[in-house]
């Protein structure tokens, strides 16, 4: 047995060197093997994180479906600006009035919350806007009135006129078109001479002309 070991060792002193440098060159094939296939893992890791990447949307950046496209144009609201012309070419007038207001036909204070537009009788009357004839009335105290729908809930009233006759409910008239003669058919108003008396309602309230109408100076 003692021999045997002894054979054993002095093999081993032998051929020391010889075992050290199989060791080293086995150490080194697999340190390389496992450097191998370590990097095959992490190239296969970049290709399928790449192939998972998708190329930027540049039609819709984000997924936002509320963004502006570039070539569009976005909704603006259309402000309409209202401005009412004369309804009869004069420039002796009375104003709008809140208050109550004598009247030298009736004798006593009555409300007045319109414009007395003062010219000879027969002169021209214009519609002061775009609009539709909703009404024309010949009553016995106010004589001839014609409304005129402009839309939006906003009319004009032209009261004292010598006739509608030439005028039908659903007719569409436009700003400076004629709709009738100044006159004294206003028997509430006569004593004030020929005019026309012109309102102007508002979501069924009336209020003063001159929000819309520009004044030509007296």
């Amino acid at each position: 047995m003692r021999n045997s070991n002894g054979k054993v060792i002095t093999f081993l002193r032998r051929n020391a060197v010889y075992i050290v440098l199989a060791f080293c060159i086995l150490a080194i094939g697999l340190s390389t093997t496992l450097l191998i296939l370590n990097g095959d893992d992490n190239t296969l890791s970049n290709d399928q994180t790449i192939d998972n990447v998708k190329p930027d949307d540049t039609t819709n950046p984000g997924g936002d479906t509320d963004v502006e496209l570039p070539g569009e144009t976005p909704d603006v609201p259309v402000v309409t600006v209202i401005e009412f012309i004369m309804p009869v070419n004069t420039t002796e007038y009375s104003e709008f009035s809140d208050t109550m207001v004598f009247n030298s036909t009736l004798n006593r204070f009555s409300s007045h919350k319109a414009m007395d537009f003062y010219a000879e009788e027969g002169s021209s009357v214009y519609a002061v806007y775009d609009g539709t004839i909703e009404s024309v009335e010949n009553g016995l105290l106010t004589g001839v009135t014609v409304v005129i729908n402009h839309g939006n809930g906003l009319k004009t009233i032209y009261n004292s006129l010598a006739d509608g006759d030439d005028l039908v409910v659903g007719q569409k008239v436009s700003k400076g078109q004629v709709i009738g003669a100044v006159s004294i058919t206003n028997r509430q108003e006569y004593k004030e001479g020929a005019h026309l008396h012109f309102e102007v309602e508002e979501n069924g309230v009336l209020i003063n002309p001159t929000k819309y109408l520009t004044l030509e100076e007296k």
